[in-house]
């Protein structure tokens, strides 16, 4: 084990180097302090060691995908298989949530670092209704329907977050990069009342060592930061942070699933459900959501509803571009060749020779889609998010992103065994809670009535299979570490700093106290930039 240097510490020391530890990073910089940010991987994947540290010892839980995808051990971290939406939480996603606890912070606070965080994420202006657009498509409507259709998602480039900023940032001299070096252990003064430092393992010599900091801001994903502090255990044998046994509780992502049909009447353009690109430049795309007044009304969790062709990978739709589109899904990352059904990503010969029957039989329509395809997804530099056919039946599977309550019995916990660093492996167990179903099936009844008495169509389901159908969004990974208003309520106070030990504070989505039902880069974006202020105001004066 190595011993602890006389280097003076640094100013600050960042662990992870994906959107939130490079948020806080590019906001220090330039400060007059001495930063270190620390990264386990370097420019490239290493899949082996992934699977080896990242993957779950053991995992419970319907539909939750294996632990060690949606995430990557290298400079940029997550956000180098990002799929790039961006979209705020709404107000009332702030108030209380399961357990009576909700964000101890005024979302006021946290959404006038919109702009910036939208620029950092290289998804246009914080604009996010329809009003973004140069020919917004609005429906004529009664005032009493409960159903909002101008809400839009917004999509970066996407945006490698280490090679937009590595030419800024490998050039400064009042910040060390240390990629390949994972951090082991946070490590407590005898007392427990602040870090001392880290302990560090170089992953390309084997060669331990220690590195001393007065502020660490640890940033490394939902799961990976309350892995880290439940086996720092040398003072606090429970783990720090886990004074109220809540670390690692209250394990959320999103819920998602195809819910049901959606067929749509001419009362809406195709226009609408479809990618467009904002007065900016942006790709945006409206949303089918209900109302803020409707989800008080009726005390529902928030949900939102994408409309989608059929499944890609059956090929009884015949439609050649589908199949096309299903075939080139081979060349993605795994975690996107992966269907809600768990599909796998190798289809059986038998499959791949019906994908090119449906694609011979209309050579032209292929050949045509092709070219255009090439150029928005592949040579664009703001690449199109996803292939959306308007369907000439206006019938579509109805997909559906909802929010997960939190649980204490939704769990990270840490394993018996360890991986080659002598990381203990985690366990994890994704519950989803009878509050989370009942609120997606009242979701749902709700959508169903309000899509008719718009004009807009007609949406079926069966709440026999609801639950069937839904699993967890694997690369949302949330609650691990939640802020709260009392040290008996949550890991960290409402600036993400952990109770008791000043000097030590998380980034990420780990300290959300609610999911909402929207991607959390954004947002977790924004409490980066606003821990990033604390921090220099604190040592800056």
């Amino acid at each position: 084990m190595g011993g602890r240097p006389s280097d003076p510490p640094f100013d600050v020391a960042v662990v992870g180097s994906g959107p939130a530890g490079l948020a806080i990073v590019s906001r220090l910089v330039g400060r007059g302090l001495s930063l270190a940010l620390i990264e386990a991987g370097s420019r490239r994947r290493d899949r082996e060691d992934e699977e080896d540290s990242l993957g779950a010892e053991s995992l419970s839980g319907h539909g939750h995908p294996a632990a060690h995808l949606f995430r990557r051990r290298m400079l940029g971290g997550a956000s180098t298989v990002w799929g790039g939406r961006c979209i705020p939480f709404d107000r009332i996603d702030f108030r209380s949530g399961g357990g009576g606890i909700g964000w101890p912070v005024d979302p006021g606070e946290i959404e006038r670092h919109l702009p910036a965080a939208a620029d950092f994420l290289d998804c246009g202006a914080p604009e996010f209704d329809e009003a973004a657009f140069d020919r917004p498509l609005r429906l004529n409507r009664a005032e009493a329907v409960d159903l909002e259709l101008d809400t839009i998602e917004r999509f970066s480039r996407p945006t490698d977050l280490w090679e937009k900023l590595r030419p800024s940032l490998e050039a400064r001299r009042d910040l060390r990069v240390l990629a390949g070096h994972l951090v082991t252990s946070v490590e407590l003064f005898p007392d427990g009342s602040r870090v001392e430092g880290l302990r560090l393992v170089d992953r390309a010599s084997g060669i331990r060592s220690y590195l001393r900091a007065r502020h660490v801001v640890l940033a490394c994903g939902g799961i990976e930061t309350a892995r880290l502090l439940l086996a720092s255990r040398t003072v606090r044998l429970e783990g720090i942070g886990n004074h109220s046994d809540h670390l690692g509780r209250h394990y959320m992502t999103h819920v998602i699933g195809d819910v049901g049909e959606l067929h749509l009447t001419s009362a809406i353009e195709g226009g609408k459900i479809d990618y467009r690109r904002t007065r900016d430049g942006v790709y945006g795309r409206s949303l089918i959501r209900l109302t803020d007044a409707c989800r008080q009304r009726d005390r529902l969790p928030n949900a939102l509803w994408r409309p989608a062709p059929p499944p890609s990978w059956n090929a009884a739709h015949c439609d050649p571009i589908l199949s096309a589109v299903h075939l080139a899904k081979l060349l993605l990352p795994k975690e996107y060749q992966l269907g809600l059904a768990g599909a796998a990503a190798l289809p059986p010969p038998s499959e791949i020779l019906a994908h090119l029957g449906n694609i011979l039989r209309e050579p032209v329509d292929v050949a045509a889609f092709l070219p255009r395809i090439l150029c928005w997804r592949v040579l664009a530099r703001r690449k199109l998010p996803s292939v959306f056919l308007i369907r000439r039946d206006r019938r579509y599977r109805l997909e559906m992103n909802a929010e997960q309550m939190p649980d204490p019995h939704s769990r990270i916990t840490l394993g018996t065994t360890r991986d080659r660093w002598g990381m203990p492996r985690i366990r994890l167990h994704w519950h989803l809670d009878p509050a989370t179903l009942s609120g997606v099936q009242a979701n749902l009844a709700r959508l169903e009535a309000q899509v008719e008495a718009s004009g807009i169509g007609q949406f079926r389901w069966s709440p026999d299979t609801v639950e069937q159908a839904l699993g967890a969004q694997g690369g949302h990974h949330i609650g691990t570490a939640r802020m709260s208003a009392r040290p008996e309520e949550g890991v960290v106070d409402p600036d993400g700093t952990v109770w008791g030990v000043p000097n030590l504070h998380l980034a990420g989505a780990a300290v959300f106290p609610t999911s909402g039902a929207v991607n959390p880069t954004l947002l977790l974006t924004c409490l980066a930039f606003r821990l990033a202020g604390h921090l220099g105001r604190r040592l800056t004066g």
